[in-house]
Parts: structure tokens; sequence; C-alpha cells
């Protein structure tokens, strides 16, 4: 009954901190990849107020934010595991990845690095306040690797290769397990036209890798359109 409680407050909490990352990265990536008349309203109030420093800002603060969380949850799992002698905590943290809700497995993470390769000023590594370590992102072109480092020795390896098409994710949509791909190839394995978009596609459709159905109920709940990661290979490519 312990046990119960316990995980099952601990999911909770990790799935609010994770809901709200993501709607957070997203708002951060409306503002900096805005169309149309928003973005012409945008680039005029750069003549009297910096928002480029200021979303640059709020990245950092994310970054910091979900560092943090993660930390605190792995810690509190190993406590967890050693103060009653079990394997539960690490059990828990293999649920946290099939259930979608490990935070740094998050595609908005992967998001969040390509924002900051797409923003001027920021090379190298930088210290995050009141977090111990640093936190940078580099870019391999050759191999299609986006690594992260986060503070506290955390480091993260992401493969930007389409696992359908071999090429660098061109226009990639992230899927409700995480997996991602270019749109047209996730289209085409869903068996629906590249103008209909994903959410067309049938409820049994599945991951072309997991062959997890690709959201609650067939649709695309979670889907994710990495827009800053579609600049990025525009960018590098």
């Amino acid at each position: 009954v312990c046990d119960q409680k316990f995980f099952s407050e601990l999911t909770k909490e990790a799935s609010d901190i994770a809901g709200y990352f993501s709607s957070r990265v997203q708002h951060l990536l409306h503002l900096h990849i805005a169309k149309g008349l928003h973005r012409y309203v945008l680039r005029l109030r750069q003549c009297f107020k910096n928002d480029r420093e200021t979303l640059v800002q709020e990245g950092r603060i994310l970054i910091k934010y979900i560092t943090m969380n993660a930390i605190a949850v792995r810690k509190i799992l190993k406590k967890y595991d050693k103060v009653h002698s079990s394997m539960n905590g690490e059990n828990f943290k293999s649920k946290m990845q099939a259930e979608h809700i490990e935070l740094l497995h998050s595609p908005w993470l992967i998001e969040l690095g390509a924002f900051y390769l797409n923003s001027s000023g920021l090379d190298g590594s930088e210290l995050l306040d009141g977090v111990r370590g640093h936190f940078s992102c580099d870019f391999n072109v050759t191999n299609a690797v986006m690594t992260l480092i986060l503070p506290d020795s955390i480091k993260l390896e992401y493969d930007l290769t389409c696992a359908i098409c071999l090429d660098f994710v061109f226009n990639p949509y992230a899927l409700s397990c995480g997996h991602f791909f270019c749109k047209s190839c996730a289209c085409s394995a869903a068996s629906v036209m590249t103008f209909q978009g994903l959410k067309a596609a049938s409820p049994e459709s599945k991951c072309p890798i997991c062959r997890e159905v690709f959201g609650e109920g067939g649709y695309f709940l979670r889907l994710c359109h990495s827009r800053s990661l579609s600049t990025t290979g525009a960018l590098l490519s």
C-alpha cells in the first residue's frame, strides 16, 4: 500500500512537471518561429525591446527547471531503494520511460536544444544559476547527433536520423511514443497523404519503430511538430 501511494504520487508529480515543461517550450517556440503578422509585430517590437534575449533567458530557466526536477526524481528513487532495500525505484524509472513521462526523454527537450543551437551568442558551455555544473549543446553534422551536456554530469545524445529514409529529419514530427520522423515519412508509414497530415491516419496506425499506437484512441494527442529542429537541419545541412 505504501509503495502504491508513493509511486502514484510521484507519477502525478512527474506528469505535471512534464506537462508544464512541454507547454512552456511550445510557447517559447511559438514566439521564436512566429509567422505572418505575428512575426512582423515581433520584429517591430525588437526596435524597442530585446525579445531575443528574453527568449534565451526563458530557455535557460526551462533547462534549469527540467534538470533540477530530473535530478530530484533520480535521487528520490535512489534513496527509496536504499531505505527499503528494493529495486522498485529502478523499476519505476523504466516504467516512466515506457509511459513517456521520463523528464529527460521528452522530444521538447530536443526542441529546446535546437532552439539553443539556432540562437546567437550561445557558443560553448555556460553555467546555470543554482545548478552544479555546465550546460552545453552540440551538433555533429556528420553523424546527425545532438549532444546535450546537462548539470550533474548528465549527458544525453539524440540521433536525429529519420529511421525510415535514413537521412536527417526534415520537417520532423514526434509521435506520442517519443520517436520522431520526417513528416512525409511518417505520413507514408501511416498510409495518408502528406497534405492530410498524421491526424488523418487510421486509429490502428502504429509507430514504425516500437509498434505502439500513435496516440491514445488512435489520435496524435501529443503530436509535436519540431519547428526548431527543422531550422537546425536547414542551417547545418
